[in-house]
């Protein structure tokens, strides 16, 4: 029997994107290194997660055939914060986690010098798939260049299963989409290398390259905690987070004058591919 913890995301408890799924793995493996246990990820959450990202030096493949028929082997536990309400872990016991938050446990404990800490246990425990690796490979890239992202969730019509904002009237989009592609056109001023725009509206990319940057592709374009949206837009996902972490230097845009509050969404997918490329990152 495999023993250690287990964190389980499948459809029943798939409701967060990208960065909050690694942020929560990281964290409970952070977890189960410091109580000296092995730690496996079950992720079937839309898809499967090996297809992306392959275990590298620690091997956390498993399967739901791996926990215990048996009541007597098995412990429920939460990742939640502030992480207080862990057991007394101890070997021989399978420590299933379901419910969890996409908060970075290493961070919220003050860990000196978390980046790197929370870094170097993501390459230890990912690698891209071989799949992500033959697309970031054919992928034209001009061989340096800087990352700028901006995330609306709704503002621009896009709608999305996100309570956070609702679409803007038209006149609103447009002088917005035409203010952020300002924002973006001060970081190439800034950058030593061409700009790339990432974002989660197809109408601003659209944009974006009508202002002549470089964009990723807009078929790609979606959200992973929606649902099972294709395998294109799940690779790319993947594909433009490891594009980002291999910038020069990574800007997200949020705050934007005379603009309502939410009009940006403060987006953690492009610090933390910053932060696995060991890259700076600016909010802008």
């Amino acid at each position: 029997m495999k023993d250690g913890i287990f964190l389980v995301m499948d459809e029943g408890n798939s409701r967060c994107g990208l960065t909050d799924r690694l942020k929560t793995a990281v964290g409970l493996c952070y977890t189960a290194r410091l109580h000296g246990l092995d730690f496996y990820l079950i992720h079937n959450a839309g898809f499967d997660l090996k297809d992306y990202l392959t275990p590298n030096r620690i091997d956390w493949s498993a399967s739901l055939s791996d926990i215990s028929d048996d009541p007597g082997d098995r412990q429920e536990i939460h990742y939640m914060a502030p992480y207080t309400d862990f057991p007394s872990f101890h070997k021989g016991v399978q420590y299933i986690c379901r419910k969890y938050i996409g908060n970075n446990l290493i961070e919220k404990r003050n860990v000196p010098d978390w980046q790197k800490v929370w870094r170097k246990l993501f390459l230890d425990m990912f690698t891209p798939s071989q799949s992500v690796r033959n697309f970031l490979a054919a992928c034209k890239m001009p061989e340096r260049y800087t990352a700028v992202a901006a995330r609306f969730i709704n503002s621009l019509g896009q709608t999305e299963d996100a309570d956070y904002n609702r679409p803007f009237p038209e006149e609103m989009r447009k002088r917005l989409i035409d203010a952020v592609l300002e924002k973006a056109a001060e970081c190439r001023k800034e950058a030593n290398s061409p700009i790339v725009v990432y974002s989660d509206s197809v109408p601003f990319l659209e944009a974006a390259k009508e202002k002549g940057f470089l964009t990723t592709d807009t078929a790609g374009v979606g959200n992973i905690m929606n649902g099972n949206l294709g395998e294109y837009v799940t690779l790319r996902t993947f594909v433009n987070f490891f594009q980002m972490a291999g910038a020069d230097r990574v800007y997200s845009i949020l705050h934007m004058p005379g603009f309502p509050e939410n009009s940006l969404y403060k987006t953690q997918y492009p610090r933390y591919a910053a932060i696995v490329g060991n890259r700076p990152f600016i909010r802008l």
